[in-house]
């Protein structure tokens, strides 16, 4: 049976076939079958989830949105890793990297653990050094505003005013965000607009902001629904819009500014499915974990939206 799968996945890859086949993926498309499929290959790829971004912390944080029937103990299992990567580390997840402790913040969160007691050791008390969560740029800030916002902590020293004012400050002329270049980054710039969801339609600085960043990543979406970064149209880029869309009130099935032609970010996505649950980065390779993962989120982030809920807003988890 093995061989069979193997030589199955050699043949699409090698052929570039997506695991959809000729089915038309419509505006109407129903993803249940896909998402069902995926969630159970992600959590068997990940039977060790630990503090990781491959078949880690982003597998459970999708399986707890999507609310996922897990193998027994499987999120205890990641939180148990979690302190022994700290106990390790002397409580260090990483010297430059506050994502890294935002990435954790967002699991416990999504499991219903607290971020502020971890085996001893509290994950939220350097939020309140600015210096250490901007050290890698914009992303520093980005996911200390959606990990505090995803179940509304509030941390002495950790002002969001502080975060926000430093991404309003990187903006782009014309609207955007980007690490360097020239030019607006669409995976920045959807990862931007997730973090300013909350606030959207609230704050006028920020809602204007968000408003000029849609306008751009409509004008960059390519004719076949997907979009291109980092020297290639990818999945992952493209799932980043989905969920960022979603997030702001933007139904992606039916809005004309991201639906070109016949073509949509879901159609599009579809284009990367290898079939049994798995997607690739590009098209014409392999599975690739963190575009599965990716893929899955704008799934569960799109049914979300149709139940008026957001993807990163864990205070609707049960």
């Amino acid at each position: 049976m093995k061989k069979l799968f193997a030589f199955v996945l050699a043949f699409v890859v090698l052929f570039g076939f997506s695991g959809c086949g000729k089915e038309k993926i419509g505006t109407d498309y129903d993803f249940s079958k896909v998402m069902e499929d995926t969630m159970a290959h992600i959590i068997e790829e990940a039977p060790n989830p630990g503090h990781s971004h491959l078949n880690g912390e982003w597998s459970v944080i999708v399986a707890a949105r999507y609310g996922a029937e897990v193998p027994e103990g499987w999120y205890d299992t990641y939180y148990n890793n979690l302190i022994t990567a700290l106990e390790e580390s002397g409580g260090e997840l990483s010297k430059t990297k506050h994502s890294d402790y935002s990435r954790a913040v967002l699991t416990l969160a999504a499991i219903g653990k607290d971020p502020s007691s971890v085996g001893g050791f509290n994950l939220l008390e350097n939020y309140a050094d600015y210096d250490f969560v901007t050290h890698q740029g914009i992303p520093g800030s980005i996911f200390a505003l959606i990990s505090l916002n995803s179940r509304g902590y509030k941390i002495p020293g950790a002002e969001e005013k502080n975060f926000i004012e430093h991404i309003l400050s990187e903006e782009y002329e014309g609207g955007g965000w980007a690490l360097m270049g020239e030019d607006p980054d669409v995976d920045i710039t959807a990862q931007v607009i997730q973090a300013f969801a909350p606030y959207y339609g609230k704050d006028e600085e920020i809602t204007a902001a968000v408003d000029r960043a849609v306008k751009v990543l409509s004008e960059v979406q390519k004719p076949d629904g997907g979009f291109f970064a980092w020297e290639s149209e990818n999945s992952q880029t493209t799932s980043q819009v989905g969920i960022a869309l979603s997030a702001i009130g933007i139904d992606i099935r039916t809005d004309e500014r991201f639906i070109k032609g016949e073509n949509w970010i879901g159609s599009y996505i579809m284009q990367y499915y290898l079939g049994g649950g798995a997607f690739a980065h590009t098209r014409g390779m392999g599975e690739n974990a963190m575009a599965t993962d990716q893929c899955m989120q704008m799934f569960v982030a799109m049914k979300l939206f149709e139940q008026g809920e957001s993807f990163y807003d864990f205070t609707k988890i049960k």
